[in-house]
């Protein structure tokens, strides 16, 4: 899939229908799931900035930024 984004990849969330606080919210990518076909889009499992869980998002749900953070900006 051409549109799948990349890990470490900064992203805003655009809807979070478990958290509508996290709207607006910048995070980084840090997981994508391995879809079972081609029909099945892949989730992104986000670290929002100051939270401490991973959220997970629909690629409509979020939208890149344009900056790519590093691996040590997390591990």
């Amino acid at each position: 899939m051409s549109d799948t984004l990349p890990f470490y990849g900064e992203v805003r969330v655009l809807r979070a229908s478990d958290g509508p606080d996290l709207e607006g919210k910048l995070g980084g990518i840090l997981g994508i799931t391995d879809p079972p076909d081609d029909a099945t889009p892949p989730a992104y499992g986000v670290l929002i900035d100051g939270e401490e869980e991973v959220y997970t998002f629909l690629r409509e749900e979020i939208e890149p930024t344009g900056h790519m953070r590093k691996r040590e900006d997390y591990y």
